[in-house]
């Protein structure tokens, strides 16, 4: 599974600060896009082109229109780590988005097929693998047999518990 992206910020310098679902923070300087694609000459004419960065549906990379893009494994490759999750429990809206992507994935099926099959818009279903929506359990069982799969939910003691 690649390395999703969940949010990108363009920065005064050119450079992207992408957060990726795994925590983790990686500066992208743009300085070589940028000199060697004339494309991407327009970023640096229109800074608030350049600003208005966007993650594109699913977290593989990100855009600024339909004309200039970028994959998340380059950033996540060429990137510089910046900030590394200090989380010992993953955040649950990402846990699920990671698992929901990966689920999908595995069935090799799109958000657009697997909204069809489950009457779940697709734009809410990019909103769930973003980690950026709390779905029902009623949601996450119309998803989990959209997929041909089982849901399952647990609870587990805390190890960090005081005694």
């Amino acid at each position: 599974m690649t390395n999703k992206i969940i949010s990108a910020v363009g920065k005064d310098d050119f450079s992207l600060e992408v957060e990726f679902m795994n925590g983790d923070v990686k500066k992208y300087d743009m300085d070589y896009m940028l000199t060697q694609y004339p494309q991407f000459q327009t970023l640096k004419e229109n800074k608030k082109l350049f600003e208005a960065v966007r993650v594109d549906v699913g977290g593989y990379g990100v855009s600024w229109n339909d004309e200039l893009d970028l994959d998340a494994q380059t950033i996540w490759e060429e990137g510089i780590l910046i900030e590394v999750s200090k989380k010992v429990q993953p955040d649950i809206n990402r846990l699920l988005a990671y698992r929901l992507a990966l689920a999908r994935e595995v069935t090799g099926m799109t958000q657009k097929e697997l909204a069809e099959k489950t009457g779940i818009y697709q734009a809410d279903i990019s909103k769930i693998e973003r980690g950026l929506a709390n779905p029902s359990v009623s949601t996450l069982n119309r998803l989990a047999e959209g997929l041909n799969m089982n849901l399952v939910i647990g609870f587990e003691a805390k190890t960090d518990m005081a005694v």
